[in-house]
């Protein structure tokens, strides 16, 4: 697995107290984004699955979603869907990512919600971008 972590410049959180949750069934990949997150100043809670991010939303509130689409027991899809059905301001605040570029079933969901998708690989430059496009459009 390569993960590109374009480390050029670390962004400086708006908010240092803002929440994150992240969803990634791949251990080495999610520490990678959760110590990446954590360096930012975010409070962070990673998970396994969608079903352990289900009760940690049931749990707590949070800023940002940042959720992977393949994942076993509960992938992005279902995740999204019974988050914003407990939760429907959530939908905002989601940031999907997939290495399935070309699945015309996660396409045609991401269309359909009008989500925010990182491809893998990706530089953390840009979910750094797209987690600063949650706090300008949410606050």
């Amino acid at each position: 697995m390569t993960v590109h972590i374009g480390m050029e410049q670390k962004p400086t959180a708006l908010a240092p107290t803002r929440k994150i949750l992240l969803l990634e069934d791949r251990s080495d990949y999610r520490n990678v984004l959760r110590e990446y997150l954590l360096s930012c100043s975010y409070q962070v809670t990673s998970v396994p699955s969608g079903v352990e991010g289900l009760r940690e939303i049931m749990k707590a509130r949070f800023d940002v979603i940042i959720c992977d689409m393949m994942m076993p027991k509960m992938g992005g899809e279902m995740f999204y869907w019974a988050v914003t059905r407990v939760r429907p301001a959530a939908h905002e605040s989601f940031i999907f990512f997939t290495g399935h570029k070309n699945n015309p079933a996660i396409e045609f969901f991401f269309k359909r919600i009008k989500a925010r998708v990182l491809y893998k690989p990706f530089p953390l430059s840009l979910l750094d971008a797209a987690i600063q496009e949650i706090f300008l459009k949410v606050g």
